[in-house]
């Protein structure tokens, strides 16, 4: 579940904090993130764009280490009463500009021929055909997203890049449209550290993308924001359990984050489920799941409120899942056990289903 966090800046290295910046590109290992934050940066990835025509808008081919090509799914066509709920400033300024942070394997990855693949581009891309307008898929780095979503005028109209909806990016002037639910979970090396809870992270380092629910829940659970200022009133359970503070390592990229996991710098990752989940299948013997995943959240579409596109969105998805195409794509890629019904498609949903990773802070 990826998310958005205040502020984050450039901050310095410290001993809790190794922000990585090795240009590393392993496409073979790519994750997501979750429910609470990715900081602003001034520098933006540059973006790898493909005008997708609204009656044209085939799966992306391709793979990716072993990732599922989608393009022998059934495509859906443009169904004229939901077309109709979208504004006409919105058509007539099409193609819509959809932003996704390329680095999530299998959400949202580059593959080896350099395009932009997973199941939630191909879910973002029937969205369209559904709509019956054109959309550009534009490749940003993550932490950039929400900013650009609320410049005036808005940079990007829609996100499709594994966000979980909370309220403090709803607040940011930000509707999340609930589409999936997944949860987090710890990715350790075959023979190295184990861990079976948030507790086991204490004296250890834990890899994590920045602005991801991960990177703000590690910290967290120190009763810290990222970066390391102290969250007033909060406790740190490490200390207070008489263990070291966590080492939070902080990627631009869950390439990066994977990486430092293989190569030793990092004695965990943590990223969302499914993410997680092909991480162990890419690196088969080298990688497996600690623990169960837990604090499992929707998923969301983020949408800037004042574009007007939350209810033909909603209802384009409703009708995806209706008519199993939804279910069609969730399939092929591996990840239908994240799958939601119709009646849980709505705006920002912010309940969490079962155990946090941990407490609240």
């Amino acid at each position: 579940m990826l998310a958005f966090a205040e502020g984050k800046g450039q901050a310095p290295m410290d001993t809790a904090t190794a922000k990585v910046h090795n240009g590393a590109h392993l496409i073979s290992s790519r994750t997501w993130g979750s429910h609470m934050g990715r900081t602003v940066k001034y520098s933006r990835r540059a973006g790898i764009a493909f005008l997708l025509p609204a009656a044209l808008l085939a799966a992306c081919g391709g793979s990716n280490g072993g990732s599922t090509a989608s393009p022998g799914l059934a495509a859906p066509t443009t169904q004229a009463s939901i077309a109709a709920e979208v504004p006409a400033a919105i058509k007539a300024a099409a193609p819509i500009q959809i932003a996704t942070d390329a680095s999530y394997a299998p959400n949202e990855f580059v593959d080896l021929n350099g395009n932009v693949v997973g199941w939630d581009i191909d879910l973002a891309k029937d969205v369209c055909k559904v709509l019956g307008v054109a959309c550009t898929i534009n490749n940003v780095t993550f932490s950039d997203i929400i900013p650009a979503l609320l410049e005036t005028p808005s940079k990007y109209q829609l996100s499709f890049s594994s966000y979980s909806p909370t309220p403090a990016r709803e607040a940011k002037g930000i509707d999340f449209i609930t589409y999936y639910q997944a949860g987090e979970a710890w990715l350790v090396k075959v023979g190295g550290a184990t861990i079976s809870t948030a507790a086991d992270m204490c004296g250890h380092t834990v890899a994590v993308e920045a602005g991801t629910t991960e990177e703000a829940d590690a910290w967290g659970y120190m009763g810290k924001q990222p970066g390391g200022a102290s969250i007033k009133g909060d406790t740190d359970h490490c200390t207070a359990a008489g263990k070291q503070d966590i080492t939070v390592a902080s990627f631009d990229t869950q390439t990066e984050a994977n990486a430092a996991l293989l190569s030793g710098r990092a004695d965990f990752g943590w990223a969302d489920q499914p993410v997680a989940d092909y991480q162990v299948k890419l690196e088969a013997g080298k990688l497996k799941i600690g623990g169960t995943p837990c604090s499992i959240y929707p998923y969301g579409v983020a949408i800037v409120k004042t574009v007007g596109l939350d209810q033909a969105v909603e209802d384009a998805i409703k009708y995806l899942i209706g008519n199993h195409f939804y279910t069609q794509i969730l399939s092929a890629w591996g990840v239908a056990d994240g799958a939601v019904t119709s009646s849980a498609v709505g705006v920002n949903d912010n309940t969490a289903v079962g155990a946090t990773c941990v407490p609240a802070y």
